[in-house]
């Protein structure tokens, strides 16, 4: 009996202007619940890259247990752009491409670097506002630069990547004369 007086009065509640202690409440918590669901959703990023790893690095889990931060895969690199930062090796495709040419996973003895995994370093261009391709068709270097045609102009002579063919080389960076591509990571783990 008491429960269906309980649910007359709450509708009765909820249809008043006036705010209810327990609405109160459910407002004044609603921002800890989002913070509780932030927590979550951040635990969940721990399974993505934090840094870019090299072209044929493992899911980032099992990256993280087995590299040892023994130093060969940056010691093998022939272009030098992988660094040991916190004990693993990163990417910092500043001065060079990575084009994929496999001596750091053929250096790598510890796993983390697997000759199965597809080559991807996990970048992924993103083209900033002032892009002068944007305002016009006369620059393209990085449509033209990229080895997996990735990169292309659309109709509204906007830039598209194609994140499916992008392995994330790097190279439309370093051709981009005035610096209007950054590389992020990309949100999912191949």
């Amino acid at each position: 009996m008491s429960d269906s007086r309980d649910a007359c009065d709450n509708r009765s509640l909820m249809s008043s202007r006036e705010v209810s202690r327990r609405g109160l409440f459910r407002g004044l918590l609603s921002p800890a619940k989002k913070v509780v669901e932030q927590t979550a959703s951040s635990e969940e990023t721990l399974l993505h890259r934090q840094y870019p790893r090299p072209p044929q690095a493992i899911a980032e889990p099992l990256f993280i247990q087995k590299c040892d931060g023994c130093g060969r895969c940056a010691e093998a690199c022939p272009v030098g752009i992988l660094n040991i930062h916190e004990g693993r090796p990163t990417l910092a495709i500043e001065y060079a491409e990575c084009d994929a040419c496999g001596a750091c996973t053929s250096s790598c003895e510890s796993g983390a670097l697997d000759a199965s995994v597809v080559m991807d370093t996990g970048l992924r261009p993103v083209i900033l506002p002032q892009c002068l391709g944007r305002m016009d068709d006369l620059c393209r270097m990085c449509e033209i630069a990229c080895p997996r045609t990735a990169i292309f102009f659309n109709q509204q002579n906007q830039p598209a990547v194609d994140s499916a063919k992008c392995n994330g080389c790097g190279k439309c960076k370093l051709v981009c004369y005035h610096g209007d591509i950054i590389l992020s990571l990309k949100h999912h783990d191949s």
